[in-house]
């Protein structure tokens, strides 16, 4: 049930990220989906996890335009480097999610810069790109915090809103 609830996030995600604030004239500083691939490591078991992220992957891939695989790639390191850093690290450590999704960022752009170099691109392009990159980190430490946060309170609500619906539907008895 929770891979269905994480999975229609991302896809909220993807859809404020791609649809609704385009038509704002705002261009998301970073990745949002970063952050729900963070979130995705730290609250969900490995399997269940892995799965969000696969399927993730695999939509944003889809609809970007960007070559398959580029996503999936970066949310599949950063989700399978997090795993590893939960075993040593505290779980729900402020400065471990502020430095994942930093992480995030600069692992994303890396695989960027790796796609550009593969293809080709000429030093102009590689230099446009390393500077989005920062640009992109600097928002990423500015507003990813801000992002999880706000993810974390509307995962909250919406277990408590399913509790709540789950009750009802079997005549009161609580949870």
């Amino acid at each position: 049930m929770a891979v269905i609830g994480y999975t229609l996030v991302s896809i909220l995600l993807i859809l404020i990220q791609t649809a609704l604030l385009p038509q704002m004239s705002m261009r998301p500083p970073f990745d949002l989906l970063v952050v729900q691939v963070v979130f995705t490591a730290l609250a969900l078991p490995r399997l269940q996890g892995g799965v969000v992220v696969l399927v993730t992957g695999v939509l944003v891939d889809g609809l970007s335009g960007s070559p398959f695989g580029f996503y999936l790639t970066s949310y599949f390191w950063l989700f399978f480097t997090l795993r590893v850093a939960i075993q040593v690290l505290h779980v729900y450590s402020r400065i471990l999610i502020y430095l994942a999704i930093l992480a995030g960022i600069v692992l994303e752009n890396l695989v960027a810069l790796l796609v550009l170099s593969v293809s080709g691109a000429a030093t102009p392009t590689m230099m446009w790109a390393v500077e989005q990159g920062g640009r992109q980190l600097l928002w990423g430490a500015l507003l990813g915090p801000v992002v999880y946060v706000i993810m974390a309170l509307g995962y909250r609500l919406g277990g408590a809103l399913a509790r709540e619906i789950v009750c009802r539907l079997e005549g009161g008895k609580g949870v």
